[in-house]
């Protein structure tokens, strides 16, 4: 009763002209939230997590019946997420756009080796931190039919949670059952496709038991594997292949892509994707990626640089590009 008689009170008080300037801010806070609400299509819990009001909250606001307590902190809120909206936009209105996927001699070489893999092969790929292989296998996921990416982290080392996220790859969400059965599932899933091929990226997370029964598979079906990661996957493989128990899939391995770091023409495309044409500054660029971090490192400051630039409102240079490079050096990147 208490909200509907704030609703009542407050429509009279707009007829009659006399709505405070807080409650007038209060309203207009709360209607621009909800027709961005309409507008992006978000859910209540991704607008609570967007603006840091707490769900209930949110659909009390937004609700018919609306809010009954204090109403101005939560529209503070909704303002100050506003004006991070606003100065976002602005921003990106001035900065280039990030160059999405561009092909480099790396990424080239990374496309031949998965082709491979779609003929029923086992590849693996082994290259240094930021060379754009993950991207490149994205993109060959997204042009290429029965092509399959499942991403390892630490916590699926093992041979279950390893399956299950190959499952959900394959588009299986209720992955149950015991370590035989989730393999036999995924083996359904793959063994009458055509040119199919499982990219198993950050590989180097996997224990050479997890990594034996993803030999399996290729074995039982013919899929195509790709086992892609850093040098300590490699490591792992060819650790043990003297050893009669894992024996099994270094000899299965029939193209080994190993990219420590960037080649000739790497850095290259990166610049010519920023559309940077000046000799000094590609000469930059090609030093940035000889560096741990590579190609990631170098759009780093490239990023940095033109931020740079476009705050004092100028074309970015050479000294913006090495001082972007000396900050991200600074904090890691």
């Amino acid at each position: 009763m208490a909200t509907r008689a704030q609703e009542t009170l407050t429509g009279v008080m707009e007829q009659q002209g006399e709505m405070t300037p807080e409650d007038r801010f209060i309203e207009e806070q709360i209607e621009w939230l909800k027709a961005h609400r309409a507008d992006t299509g978000a859910s209540f819990t991704e607008i609570a997590s967007w603006t840091g009001i707490a769900h209930g909250t949110v659909s009390n606001l937004l609700g018919v019946k609306g809010y009954a307590g204090n109403r101005k902190k939560y529209a503070d809120m909704i303002a100050a997420y506003r004006q991070t909206l606003a100065s976002q936009s602005e921003l990106v209105a001035d900065l280039p756009e990030k160059p999405g996927y561009f092909e480099t001699p790396t990424s080239a070489a990374i496309t031949r080796y998965l082709q491979w893999a779609q003929r029923g092969r086992l590849v693996l790929i082994v290259t240094g931190a930021g060379l754009g292989k993950t991207e490149t296998a994205q993109k060959f996921r997204r042009d290429n039919h029965n092509s399959f990416m499942a991403t390892m982290t630490a916590s699926t080392s093992g041979i279950m949670p390893m399956q299950q996220r190959v499952l959900r790859s394959l588009g299986e969400k209720q992955a149950v059952g015991s370590p035989a059965h989730l393999s036999e599932m995924i083996c359904d899933k793959v063994r009458d496709l055509r040119h199919a091929v499982i990219m198993i990226d950050e590989a180097q997370h996997l224990s050479i038991k997890a990594l034996e029964e993803i030999r399996s598979w290729h074995d039982e079906t013919g899929v195509g594997i790709a086992l892609m990661g850093n040098e300590r996957v490699q490591q792992s493989i060819y650790g043990v292949s003297r050893a009669a128990d894992f024996a099994q899939i270094f000899s299965r391995i029939g193209l080994n892509l190993t990219r420590p770091r960037a080649v000739d023409g790497d850095a290259e495309a990166l610049a010519a994707a920023w559309g940077i044409t000046d000799e000094k500054m590609i000469a930059a660029v090609r030093e940035m990626a000889s560096k741990p971090g590579a190609l990631r490192g170098a759009t780093f400051a490239l990023e940095v640089a033109h931020l740079m630039a476009v705050t004092q409102g100028t074309a970015v240079t050479l000294q913006h590009l090495k001082k972007a490079w000396a900050q991200n050096s600074r904090t890691g990147q």
